[in-house]
């Protein structure tokens, strides 16, 4: 008779206490909101936009960078890392690497941007 009422117990508890994901969510919406970063940059003379996105992945912080370059091209770079400082330099790469591969850019003018 315990063990049923134990069994009883255990799983009113977790159906009322809220599911991983949204404890997590909750917990880390402070964190992103503060991580979260829009901005401009400049490309070969272009103003470029890029976004910076805190995620969590089996808990541990990473950065999703994109840049895009509106009016010039739909190319869009992007990147995932651990490092807040170089995400979106990696995803300027990223686009550069794309750009060369389409023809939009020249591997000369590529070079500096994949450094």
């Amino acid at each position: 008779m315990a063990r049923v009422l134990l069994l009883l117990v255990v799983l009113s508890i977790v159906q009322v206490t809220p599911s991983q994901g949204f404890v997590k969510e909750l917990l880390f919406k402070e964190v992103k909101d503060t991580l979260h970063e829009d901005g401009t940059t400049e490309i070969l003379d272009r103003v470029c936009n890029y976004r910076v996105v805190p995620r969590l992945e089996s808990l541990e912080l990473y950065f999703k960078g994109d840049v895009w370059c509106p009016g010039w091209t739909v190319i869009k770079g992007e990147s995932l890392t651990r490092s807040r400082t170089r995400v979106v330099n990696k995803a300027i790469a990223d686009f550069a690497k794309k750009a060369v591969t389409q023809g939009l850019i020249t591997q000369e003018d590529a070079q500096p941007l994949l450094e």
